[in-house]
């Protein structure tokens, strides 16, 4: 019953058009409730004529049979072939009449249905958007895709087909009923006899459909996260030849989904054998009793007919009862599965300050405590520090070390539990989180790029950036000149799925351009040049410090040649500050850091000790191709 508001809640802005459908559907099968009554007293003065005599014979008995029986002479003249003509024409009208009805109604449903699914998809994928990252955390990518897509559906299909169908269903069998009634009532009750046995096992069909479909639906979800896990990871799948693992997974995903598609249709194969057992027993007792009835002159052959027509009209609803409840229990599990998305909570954005000319950057955490949800062990521990205005600031630890959920902190991915963050002198939670995001650049870890051109990409953040920005911002990443030189449609190049044409380090300037772009009064660089060269790296950080310049900068790495010349550093172990100074005082310490320090530098010279030895050692042009290839392995390890 809830899901049932709830679908009426979903269609609810368009009632007016439903019930506009409905009144005409109704018209329709109203219309068709006529033909039964005019072959009625078609057949009982065809038999008439046929046998000579006016009275011998049973005819139609109630008042309009009557009435509409005597016409009938006045306007053939007693003719069998005027009569057929003048029936046929009644018919005609009446079917026009029925289909224009039934056709504007359809029309009407259709086009509210679309209307309807279209501003669900809107507030599904609006509602999604503002999610909180924790719950991003929780469900997979497929997942959310298959609400949003073969869900909706599911509810569109039903809405469109079954939701009106289901009110002339309603309409044609108490139509039907009383038609019958007006015939002979003893014989109508006798026609709906074992209909009861139909609705019980509808019933009971409708509970056993939602499980199973639930549980078809449950496997539906994991067969959609493994394609777009696959699809995603194409690259890594085949790098270490993993075609054939992936394959069996899926086979067995897949297999399991058949499994329960195939309960689904074992059901329903049990409830159409039933139906028409049940269906076809009414109807031969309809046959046994309309017999007797018509030869013991209780009712007219003209009745008979109609009556098996009636008949007809109040089982075949019942019949589609089957595939209504089918659809019905369906599109409950979608809806129940839809509303377990919209009924979670939203990103509060309950900050005072939405607006700011500019932030200074100073940054204070005053014993900040964090674990994520669902995790015992905090991720940061009583951390405190300070940063002043126009600060670079680097964050150096071993993976794990806290040292992104710092930053996912300052711009409000999450919200502490402990402590307190100021943002010139501000509690952080009184800025809106749109206005932190907007004036926060952060350039992410792990680079996105949409299957768009690459001055899309870039301009993301700044729709209305001028071309003249945007080709500043790719040059303070160092990627202008490779758009121009590498790419054929310079910055129209279209980069394809997450940027799969470009590599990982055009990758990571290009999402350096794109935050640069927004103009932010801080920015972050979450190890947001590990996958480019040395020279490289040093061009976009001198680059940066030009741009940046005046401006808070922070830079999460875990290179010492990355963190060397920001003026504080701080590092972190296991969610705590173990240290922090600048370069030299942190040298000074002979802490962790400098532990650090050493075996970085030592790694560096020893592997330019042999990157030159291999340099001279090239003395014989047949070894030329074997010693480029070490010296290159040699220098990926570097960088």
């Amino acid at each position: 019953m809830e899901n049932l508001k709830r679908l009426f809640g979903i269609l609810g802005k368009w009632k007016g058009y439903y019930i506009l459908s409905g009144l005409l559907l109704i018209l329709s099968t109203l219309i068709r409730m006529l033909e039964p009554k005019v072959l009625q007293i078609t057949v009982d003065k065809l038999v008439l004529l046929l046998q000579g005599a006016n009275g011998n014979i049973k005819v139609s008995g109630d008042s309009i049979s009557k009435y509409l029986f005597d016409l009938l002479p006045k306007m053939t003249g007693n003719n069998v072939v005027n009569v057929l003509m003048t029936i046929a024409g009644i018919f005609l009208i009446l079917s026009f009449f029925r289909a224009a009805f039934w056709f504007i109604s359809s029309t009407i449903t259709a086009s509210s249905t679309e209307n309807a699914i279209k501003e669900l998809k809107d507030k599904l994928f609006t509602h999604i958007q503002f999610l909180p990252m924790t719950y991003h955390s929780q469900i997979s990518t497929g997942q959310l895709i298959q609400r949003c897509t073969g869900d909706v559906e599911t509810i569109r299909k039903f809405a469109s087909m079954q939701v009106v169908e289901a009110l002339r269903m309603a309409v044609l069998f108490i139509g039907a009923f009383v038609m019958m009634l007006y015939i002979n009532v003893p014989f109508a009750f006798i026609a709906i006899a074992l209909c009861p046995l139909i609705i019980i096992g509808a019933i009971f069909f409708f509970k056993k459909e939602m499980f199973i479909w639930d549980e078809h639906e449950k496997r539906q979800d994991k067969l959609a996260v493994t394609v777009q896990e696959n699809l995603s990871g194409i690259r890594v799948v085949k790098a270490f030849a993993k075609e054939k693992f992936e394959i069996d997974k899926f086979t067995e995903q897949n297999e399991e989904k058949r499994q329960w598609g195939f309960k689904l249709l074992k059901l329903h194969s049990y409830f159409w054998p039933y139906s028409d057992i049940v269906m076809y027993t009414q109807l031969a007792i309809c046959i046994f009793m309309g017999g007797y009835y018509t030869l013991n002159g209780i009712i007219s052959v003209g009745e008979l007919t109609a009556f098996y027509t009636y008949s007809m009209f109040v089982i075949w609803p019942l019949r589609r009862l089957g595939q209504l409840v089918s659809e019905m229990g369906m599109t409950s599990v979608a809806i129940d599965r839809i509303y377990s998305i919209l009924g979670s909570i939203r990103e509060e954005d309950n900050g005072e300050i939405k607006e700011a000319e500019k932030l200074k950057g100073e940054i204070v955490f005053e014993n900040v405590t964090f674990n994520y949800e669902g995790h015992d062990k905090s991720a940061l521990e009583n951390i405190s520090f300070t940063v002043k205005p126009g600060e670079k600031v680097a964050l150096l630890g071993p993976t794990g070390a806290g040292k992104s959920t710092i930053i996912s902190l300052l711009v409000r991915f999450f919200d502490i539990q402990k402590g307190k963050i100021l943002l010139d002198g501000k509690d952080i939670k009184s800025y809106t989180k749109e206005l932190l995001r907007k004036r926060i650049g952060v350039v992410l870890q792990k680079p996105f790029l949409f299957s768009t051109s690459i001055k899309e990409n870039i301009a993301y953040g700044n729709r209305d950036a001028e071309t003249e920005d945007i080709i500043d911002s790719a040059k303070t990443a160092s990627i202008h000149e490779i758009i121009n030189d590498i790419f054929p449609d310079a910055y129209k190049t279209v980069i394809g799925e997450k940027g799969i044409n470009l590599s990982g380090g055009q990758k990571q300037r290009v999402t350096i351009a794109r935050t640069l772009l927004t103009k932010p009064d801080i920015l972050v660089l979450d190890d947001s040049t590990s996958a480019v060269d040395t020279e490289t790296e040093y061009e976009i950080r001198h680059a940066l410090d030009k741009k940046m310049k005046g401006k808070t900068t922070f830079v999460i790495t875990h290179r010492i040649n990355a963190a060397m010349d920001c003026d504080k550093i701080i590092v972190l172990n296991k969610g705590h500050i173990v240290e922090m100074g600048n370069h030299e005082e942190l040298i000074k310490n002979n802490g962790f850091y400098k532990k650090i320090h050493d075996i970085q530098i030592t790694l560096e010279e020893d592997i330019t000790d042999e990157i030159e030895a291999i340099k001279e050692d090239k003395d014989d042009d047949n070894d030329i191709d074997e010693f480029d290839g070490r010296q290159e392995k040699l220098e990926t390890e570097l960088v």
